[in-house]
């Protein structure tokens, strides 16, 4: 590619129509905006191969440089060619954003490029082309470039074009998002980027060929912003499994008293042989922990590094849209509790003076394979119901947001080769929620249920109770309970192992104590509450004095509607069976059941 000079004007030149091009032998499949590094490889590869391009750039004197480098580079292996087109002719310039729209055929694929990061430039881009466009039309905004990660995280509802596209629903709009990868990946080019895109199915589909060649990509959702919430959600899932491995290395070095060196071979030990916990962090964990730090020479360099993370907006998104949505996700919250405690290092020092924590004979004492079996199996358990709470809010947003998610999609990006999240356990959620999905489509074929429509996915019902995921929670709670109990034993902080086993024991159990937090509100202002044998709202008289307050209301009541000439029938009285003894009417003075005077329906 020819390296891009400076642009000599600050936005895209304005449109002029070319009669000439739209003639039908001109008319090209892909147009191409931004002719940067990246663009023009695509626009390059494209057209070698014989697919007519059309290229425009903000800056319309760099066009003729692009297309004069290309043709001169092709049009020497092309000399004894006697077959048109031939590559060379293939890639045709356009000085305006309008001559570029008449030279493609319908319906018009554009993809732009060099706006990552810069919503207004590419805002001024899509008021050009709107004009011109048509219905059916796309237009893909391309995402990071560069090379090496970034960070940088966009809140779906701050991108434009989540914005832009609810402006114009006729024209298309896709966005994508790039994944970050290991930085030795990136720097020696052994796989393509991955990118998540969001927007409408049918323009994904009709992008998908040209964009494939040069990258890997995916469609999560058909709204644009879609592809920001996945990012977010890979983010906070990257967070807590990170948290769960670090707890798991402090349990081992506290309980079972494990050196550094011996966490690390612990640490590969998990991971050898393709096994549950066979990823691309326990990998890296197991080669930091026999990392000796040559700037001090005294130990190993995680000694040295100090005990808190800095923190992000990003970082809070996720519990905020879990609030927001209603979704419990206890270990995502602890995720972040964490965070907010690890930078209170002077208070926790100063805490570590006054609360004293149990030693020898108060703490428990257990084998040490006992301890690093257990410790795994419950870092395992762990992940999959941090991941199961991330799945539970994408889904309600998806729900919310009309977005049609399709989360099994978004597993296998993220669990591409150098990817934070690479795993075995990836591997195997991709898979449970892909045979779920067609258990589901085979269940309605073979039933009285509508089909799937083309590309429609099932809501993704809770990870933990996928068949697969399931099983493996079964065979593996004991070990996660042991590990917790002993944390707990000897003060050790575990707050995502013990959080997730929260959720997991409060998401199985049929009949939670929450029945008593409503009659103590009953109790104090009568607010009432549902009952499972009875439609209706009820409240109840708990005393005596309960009782005589109900009854002054009623008669308040009918004396009002006394003077305003309503008739009002009595409430129905309930018999008794018979009549109670003295002991029998203390004992159940203030019984629950709906006697008389004891319990009236709202």
């Amino acid at each position: 590619p020819k390296p891009k000079p400076q642009s000599q004007t600050s936005s895209i030149s304005s449109p002029r129509r070319n009669s000439p091009a739209t003639m039908s032998h001109d008319l090209c499949e892909l147009g191409i905006v931004g002719l940067t590094t990246l663009g023009q490889s695509l626009a390059a590869h494209h057209a070698s191969n014989k697919t007519r391009v059309c290229v425009a750039d903000e800056d319309p004197t760099f066009v003729p440089q692009v297309i004069g480098e290309y043709m001169s580079q092709m049009e020497a292996g092309e000399a004894d060619s006697e077959r048109p087109p031939l590559a060379s002719r293939c890639m045709l310039p356009s000085v305006s954003l309008e001559e570029l729209v008449a030279r493609l055929s319908f319906p018009r694929k554009i993809i732009v490029f060099g706006t990552y990061r810069d919503d207004h430039k590419f805002e001024q881009v899509w008021s050009k082309l709107c004009p011109v466009l048509e219905a059916g039309d796309t237009i893909l905004r391309w995402g990071k470039e560069e090379g090496g990660n970034d960070r940088y995280i966009q809140f779906y509802n701050d991108s434009i074009c989540r914005v832009l596209s609810t402006q114009n629903l006729e024209v298309n709009l896709l966005e994508m998002v790039r994944l970050e990868c290991d930085r030795t990946v990136v720097f020696e080019g052994e796989n393509p980027e991955v990118f998540m895109l969001g927007g409408p199915r049918e323009a994904y589909n009709q992008l998908e060929p040209y964009i494939s060649p040069i990258a890997s990509i995916g469609h999560v959702g058909n709204e644009a912003g879609c592809a920001h919430y996945a990012h977010m959600i890979q983010r906070v899932i990257e967070n807590g499994v990170t948290q769960s491995v670090a707890e798991g290395s402090h349990i081992l070095s506290r309980a079972a008293g494990y050196e550094h060196q011996d966490i690390g071979r612990m640490i590969h030990k998990w991971n050898a042989g393709g096994g549950r916990l066979s990823s691309y962090l326990l990998r890296i964990s197991s080669k930091i922990f026999y990392k000796r730090d040559k700037i001090t020479n005294k130990g190993f360099v995680v000694e040295h590094i100090t005990d808190s993370i800095d923190l992000s907006a990003v970082d809070t998104w996720v519990t905020l849209e879990a609030t927001k949505l209603g979704i419990p996700a206890p270990t995502v919250n602890a995720t972040l509790e964490s965070r907010f405690l690890s930078v209170m290092k002077d208070e926790r020092v100063e805490a570590s003076n006054v609360l004293k924590a149990p030693e020898g004979s108060d703490t428990p004492s257990v084998m040490r394979d006992q301890i690093s079996d257990d410790t795994g199996n419950a870092i395992y358990c762990a992940c999959i119901c941090l991941i199961a709470e991330c799945f539970a809010i994408f889904q309600a947003a998806s729900d919310m947001e009309s977005w049609d998610v399709n989360i099994a999609e978004c597993v296998r990006l993220w669990n591409s080769p150098g990817s934070f999240l690479e795993s075995r356990l990836m591997e195997k959620i991709n898979s449970s929620l892909v045979d779920d999905n067609t258990n589901y489509e085979e269940q309605h074929k073979n039933g009285d249920h509508e089909e799937l429509k083309d590309n429609e996915v099932m809501e993704t019902k809770n990870l933990m109770i996928v068949p697969g995921m399931a099983a493996e929670l079964q065979e593996l709670h004991m070990a996660w309970r042991r590990i917790v109990a002993l944390c707990f034993a000897s003060a050790i902080p575990c707050p995502t192992l013990s959080s997730s086993l929260t959720y997991h024991d409060s998401y199985r159990t049929r009949k939670l104590p929450t029945s008593l937090i409503r009659a103590q509100r009953d109790f104090f202002d009568a607010s009432g509450y549902s009952r499972y044998e009875q439609e209706g709202w009820f409240s109840t008289c708990w005393t005596n004095e309960h009782t005589k307050e109900r009854k002054k209301k009623e008669k308040l009541a009918a004396d009002m509607a006394e003077e305003e000439g309503v008739e009002v029938q009595p409430p129905p009285k309930k018999k008794r069976k018979r009549k109670s003894t003295a002991p029998e009417k203390a004992a159940t003075q203030h019984t629950f059941e709906a006697f008389e005077d004891d319990e009236a329906m709202i």
